[in-house]
């Protein structure tokens, strides 16, 4: 059997098999004693079996045409997920890297500052080399999602690539697609208002290359810039908690649901206290902006102390606000399953189902409601956010708050 040494930061914590029957499998090391790497995975001296594997670690790929791009690119099959792994898996979402089982695990940090120049034509680049690809890179990245997107390290407002697997990248730059013009004000808006209600988000911030190229450029949530080398922090989406597959993510498709999301914030997290009404008010807020697409790989849990937590909220964006795409929620509101169907009955059925109670479920519905609506009227004055994308964004609030 073909074999990856599998690592959680520094230390080595078991390992991936490609068995004969092209099935892959994983095992804890005997001598590993820290936490499980998954909710899905528990420390037990028994392999994993493959269709659990494939959750956890295919789900730290590329998806959809970025996975048969890199996977052209780099000559294997699009769904090799073992030999993508071995090509891509040396820096990914949280402390997991993948590499071989005979590879010594470089001590220093290397990197390449990128000019101006070379980094717009490395993002003008990407749909055609996702994470910028290359079969002769020193560094081996992947991330999970559909969207272009391009790791980087950035320090002293320089920004540079990484070229071994000793180096952490510090930040997402993910540019503006030309078939979503806008995008990138429509999520720098969205993310930034539900900062301002009091969230957890993930810090972003909107610029433009050189050759006028729109971008958002994310800190990564997972990583403690603090430290000396930067830390990578574990973290795995709820998909691979609850052994869903990638292709699995939207509830219609068999994916989880916002039931099975409060039962694993319930079995998993450290607070449940807290992140269960956060969760709830994400809910909320992701159907107040007109987010279809807020599916169970955009929730995650962050492994910072041991146990975790829920994660910041990433990839907070109206997509209503684009006649081309579907008006489907990613988790149904009580059945409800197009975010038209969604009303206060709806709203009161699921609280039931999940646990919550009538008074705070309604009480946090119209917070959200009443301070989303304030914030975005004060947030779209600036000048950052004063653009047409936004004012599509408020005017969907404005009229789901009634």
């Amino acid at each position: 059997m073909s074999r990856l040494t599998v690592y959680l930061g520094t230390e080595i914590v078991g390992e991936l098999a490609l068995k004969d029957n092209g099935n892959i499998q994983f095992c804890y090391d005997d001598e590993y004693a820290g936490p499980a790497i998954s909710h899905a995975l528990p420390k037990q001296s028994e392999a994993h079996p493959h269709s659990t594997c494939l959750a956890v670690f295919g789900g730290l790929l590329l998806e959809g045409e970025g996975r048969e791009t890199v996977a052209r690119k780099l000559g294997i099959s699009v769904h090799n997920t073992y030999a993508l792994l071995h090509e891509l898996g040396g820096d990914c979402a949280g402390a997991i890297a993948l590499v071989d089982a005979d590879y010594e695990m470089p001590g220093e940090p290397e990197r390449r500052l990128i000019s101006p120049e070379d980094l717009d034509k490395t993002i003008r680049e990407l749909p055609e080399r996702p994470l910028a690809a290359d079969a002769e890179a020193g560094a081996r990245l992947s991330l999970a999602g559909a969207q272009p997107k391009l790791p980087v390290i950035i320090e002293e407002g320089e920004i540079s690539l990484p070229l071994n697997l000793a180096t952490a990248t510090t930040h997402i730059i993910k540019p503006e697609p030309a078939t979503f013009p806008g995008l990138v004000d429509n999520e720098a808006f969205c993310m930034r208002l539900a900062q301002r209600i009091g969230l957890p988000v993930a810090s972003v911030s909107k610029f433009t290359t050189i050759s006028g190229m729109p971008c958002l450029l994310i800190d990564r949530y997972d990583r403690d810039p603090t430290a000396d080398p930067i830390r990578r922090l574990h973290q795995e989406d709820f998909c691979q908690a609850l052994g869903h597959p990638s292709e699995r993510k939207y509830q219609d498709e068999g994916g989880p649901s916002a039931s099975q999301a409060v039962a694993l914030l319930r079995a998993a997290s450290a607070v449940p206290a807290q992140d269960l009404p956060t969760f709830w008010r994400a809910l909320v807020f992701n159907w107040l902006i007109g987010n279809c697409d807020a599916h169970a790989k955009n929730y995650s849990l962050l492994y910072d102390a041991g146990a975790p937590t829920l994660a910041p909220l990433y990839d907070l964006v109206s997509t209503t606000i684009y006649d081309s795409l579907k008006r489907r929620m990613a988790m149904t509101i009580d059945g409800a399953r197009t975010i038209g169907e969604v009303d206060a009955v709806a709203w009161d059925k699921l609280a039931n189902e999940l646990g919550f109670s009538r008074r705070f479920a309604d009480s946090a519905r119209s917070e959200i409601a009443g301070r989303a609506v304030a914030e975005a009227r004060t947030l779209i004055e600036e000048e950052t956010h004063s653009n047409e994308a936004a004012h599509e964004v408020l005017a969907g609030i404005l009229k789901r708050s009634r």
